[in-house]
């Protein structure tokens, strides 16, 4: 079942188990972070299965109403993968109680989330809920070297081991170019406090503060930054009050539907602030 897929061997054994003695679940939830792949994760599961078949649904109101009527009108094993359900709104999540607490005899419900705060404690308590295991440094440069076929320099290494989490984030931050994004950080850190506000503010211009604009991820952004003050800790303490103030701000930013722009900007405010 592992597909070639690196790392999650727990995750893969279990499933595998469950599969095999025909005890997997009828509504199950995978949780992880954006990026960590989940979802080709539980596209292999329906596969195995379902013998290969399976149907991918939307979170829309329409779709999950659509979804429960064909789950109760099937005779032979029918998997539903549903991704990506954090955006799910109420009146679909509350409709999806019904096979939840009823399923059908011959259907199974596979849905995706972030976070698992992002759905009805009614469902969490009905369903079997799997986490992603957190990928280690080897794993992370592993899926780095495969996915671009390039055997990277130790400095190329230790930027991606000390910034990514997820293959996701591989893939971002190479997009993004590795070696001029991780420049750029270390441009804005050496500047930050020296130049003015309003100049200071025109960082967020090379940051991707909304889904349809080019520029660096916020999210890879902060952690990036955090590593360069690491890097200069031993300098002066107030590097590490920067790492403060950042780690904040990166949860911040795992609320739904967080103002990016507007935590960029007091993210810098507080920066420079923090300076001693």
């Amino acid at each position: 079942m592992e597909n070639k897929i690196i790392g999650q061997k727990r995750l893969l054994h279990r499933f595998e188990q469950l599969v095999e003695s025909s005890k997997y679940p009828r509504f199950s939830i995978l949780v992880g972070p954006k990026g960590s792949g989940k979802k080709t994760i539980a596209k292999l599961l329906c596969k195995e299965i379902s013998d290969g078949i399976y149907e991918e649904c939307g979170i829309k109101i329409a779709d999950v109403r659509e979804l429960i009527k064909d789950s109760y009108k099937v005779h032979s094993t029918a998997v539903y993968l549903i991704p990506d359900a954090d955006n799910m709104t109420a009146a679909a999540k509350n409709a999806m109680l019904k096979v939840v607490e009823e399923p059908p005899n011959n259907s199974f419900f596979i849905m995706t989330l972030e976070s698992i705060e992002n759905n009805l404690e009614t469902i969490i308590s009905r369903a079997a809920v799997f986490f992603m295991d957190r990928y280690t440094p080897d794993e992370i440069l592993q899926f780095a070297e495969k996915d671009s076929n390039t055997h990277y320099v130790s400095e190329i290494k230790n930027i991606i081991t000390g910034i990514c989490d997820t293959p996701g984030d591989v893939i971002t931050l190479y997009n993004s170019g590795i070696k001029e994004f991780y420049d750029y950080v270390q441009l804005v850190a050496n500047n930050i406090l020296d130049v003015s506000i309003a100049n200071a503010l025109k960082i967020s211009n090379k940051v991707a503060l909304k889904d349809d604009v080019d520029g660096y991820d916020l999210r890879l952004f902060w952690k990036a930054f955090i590593k360069v003050c690491f890097e200069r800790i031993d300098e002066y303490a107030s590097w590490g009050l920067m790492v403060d103030v950042t780690s904040k701000y990166l949860q911040r930013l795992r609320i739904r539907g967080a103002n990016k722009q507007m935590l960029m900007d007091n993210w810098i405010i507080e920066v420079r602030d923090v300076w001693t």
